[in-house]
């Protein structure tokens, strides 16, 4: 919860300007506009910063493309996946087989993204 104190003068350290506002505005609808029709489709990722993602396009809101990915024990970085459980070392230790679907999401920012391509 934040609380304002109305006393003291707020100090600015930054503020966007108003033509880049407008612009990373147009660059999210149009990427969501181009997206829309491939979702469910198998696609590559590569975000501003080089980083390259695989998966099945989700779902996306206003601020997110959602990316469905299979985490592996070599890759298993940040994703988080909370139905995964690796079999156990024993026989006899889940009442129940552990499901094997590692799939996650992954979310990546609309306006981080540098190219989308089919695959």
């Amino acid at each position: 919860m934040s609380t304002y104190n109305s006393s003291q003068q707020a100090t600015v350290i930054y503020q966007a300007d108003p033509a880049v506002v407008q612009h990373l505005h147009g660059v999210r609808e149009s990427l969501h506009h181009t997206c829309k029709p491939y979702l469910n489709h198998k696609v590559k990722v590569q975000t501003i910063d080089g980083l390259m993602h695989e998966g099945t396009i989700a779902g996306m809101d206003s601020k997110n493309l959602y990316l469905t990915v299979t985490a592996t024990t070599q890759s298993v970085r940040g994703y988080y996946n909370p139905y995964y459980k690796p079999f156990p070392p024993g026989p006899g230790y889940y009442p129940y087989p552990a499901p094997v679907n590692n799939n996650v999401i992954l979310p990546l920012v609309l306006f981080e993204l540098l190219a989308i391509s089919l695959i």
